[in-house]
């Protein structure tokens, strides 16, 4: 077998770690949609549903489905995967997902999209094309359009079980390292931790003393772990105005 570990990964990433460690978006692609409620349904809300929105990396096509039940027209997504996307255009019922490299694929559209949205994909670049996909994902923006990027958050307390899950991940993000990230090729930037998504009774009730007695913890221990975001499992940055001395 010729080619990279990378490549075969990603080649047979459907049936390898898609099933591994989504199968139940896989079995349902609406088991994420109170996820996307929680964390992105704010960023939608009010924009005209003619808006172009493109989602990168959209494997089983769970948030390109729950767009168009939120009655968005035009949607599109491009994924590395040839199964992802077989199963993401068998379940919307067209060819919305390509096939194909996202920042070849975002060259060819400089000014197309209203909104991008990048969730679970960019801890899978190598950190030497990080820049170089940032800068296609801005040049690919309307004039006042937004990326929203969701990554894992390394401040999680499960974080080490994240970022080694999946082989193809690459790099890892804490909310100061994904900000001056963005920052290279943004203006405005707003980086917080994911929500919970349909919290039990239980949650609701003992999340917040959990907190603040694991941060009185890490304020003992020291080092400047107090301030670190530790509930929330991922990170969700929204970035706008893209610098023109980036392109």
């Amino acid at each position: 077998m010729s080619g990279t570990l990378r490549d075969a990964l990603f080649a047979d990433y459907r049936q390898g770690q898609g099933e591994i460690s989504s199968a139940a978006s896989y079995a349902d692609v609406r088991s994420l949609w109170p996820y996307f409620d929680a964390n992105y349904g704010l960023h939608f809300r009010g924009l005209p549903r003619t808006v172009g929105i493109l989602e990168v990396g959209p494997g089983h096509g769970s948030l390109l489905a729950w767009l168009r039940a939120q009655g968005f027209e035009r949607i599109e997504g491009v994924d590395a995967s040839p199964g992802d996307v077989q199963f993401a255009n068998g379940h919307l019922g067209a060819d919305v997902v390509t096939l194909g490299d996202a920042r070849e694929f975002l060259d060819d559209r400089h000014g197309a999209y209203d909104v991008i949205v990048m969730k679970a994909v960019l801890e899978h670049v190598a950190k030497n094309d990080l820049f170089e996909v940032l800068l296609a994902i801005s040049a690919a923006l309307k004039p006042g359009g937004f990326v929203i990027i969701d990554v894992p958050n390394m401040d999680w307390l499960l974080a080490t079980h994240e970022r080694y899950m999946d082989l193809t991940h690459e790099v890892g993000f804490t909310p100061q390292s994904l900000s001056s990230f963005l920052r290279l090729a943004f203006d405005e930037i707003s980086v917080v931790g994911s929500q919970l998504a349909n919290p039990t009774r239980a949650q609701r009730l003992l999340r917040e003393p959990m907190i603040r007695l694991i941060r009185a913890c890490l304020y003992v221990l020291g080092e400047g772990a107090d301030g670190a975001l530790f509930s929330s499992r991922s990170l969700v940055a929204v970035a706008s105005k893209p610098r023109a001395e980036a392109h």
